[in-house]
């Protein structure tokens, strides 16, 4: 190994051990009560050092955003080719923004508080600039998923595939993280129809909503 890769991986090696560790801090307290001195504190370095390797706590929150958002992609990409119509892999790839949310609870805040807030895009902000890419890339493959279906003819011909898209993606985000934020409070509606059951039933509706 030359000098020059081996530098390369042991700068690689610290940049993941402080994303490890602010990833603990950042969904423990949050992105707003989380500061770079406790990072740094908790990570057994200078504060100084810190910013040898991300330029701010946006830099550094946004790494992870990045990082979130690359696994949500390699699950879809992953389950999707097991399915054979358009529509399985629409509806295969809302099962796995669900399985996202519920097997990594912190990468999915994370692009909760990301999703959630008003897109400011500042072209001296790469990861910032990079993570806007990263969901554009995710929410293309729901696009050509819709337009698949609707050739296979498993999808109705009578839709708009960018505005279906559009509303799947935002319906879908805005069901699950409303799942998250009043599901205590959805356990006391109907007996018959359990809170953990909710989920699940927004698959069969997107169903209903698309088959032909």
């Amino acid at each position: 190994m030359s000098r020059q890769n081996y530098d390369e991986e042991k700068i690689l090696e610290k940049k993941k051990k402080i994303m490890d560790i602010a990833k603990n801090i950042f969904f423990e307290k949050g992105y707003e009560n989380t500061t770079m001195n406790e990072i740094a504190r908790t990570a057994n370095m200078a504060k100084g050092t810190l910013y040898l390797y991300f330029s701010s706590k946006k830099d550094l929150f946004f790494s992870l955003v990045y990082e979130g958002l690359e696994i949500l992609e390699n699950l879809i990409k992953s389950k999707i080719k097991s399915s054979k119509t358009g529509l399985e892999k629409v509806l295969d790839m809302g099962r796995v923004y669900i399985q996202f949310y519920r097997e990594y609870p912190e990468y999915y805040s994370f692009i909760i508080k990301y999703e959630s807030e008003k897109a400011d895009l500042d072209a001296n902000e790469p990861l910032v600039i990079n993570s806007y890419e990263k969901s554009e890339e995710i929410y293309d493959i729901l696009r050509l998923l819709i337009l698949k279906g609707i050739n296979d003819g498993s999808i109705r011909e009578d839709i708009d595939v960018n505005k279906i898209a559009m509303i799947l993606w935002l319906q879908t985000i805005g069901v699950v993280q409303q799942f998250e934020l009043r599901k205590k409070l959805y356990e006391n509606w109907d007996e018959d129809f359990p809170a953990s059951a909710i989920l699940d039933f927004y698959i069969d509706f997107m169903e209903k909503s698309l088959k032909k």
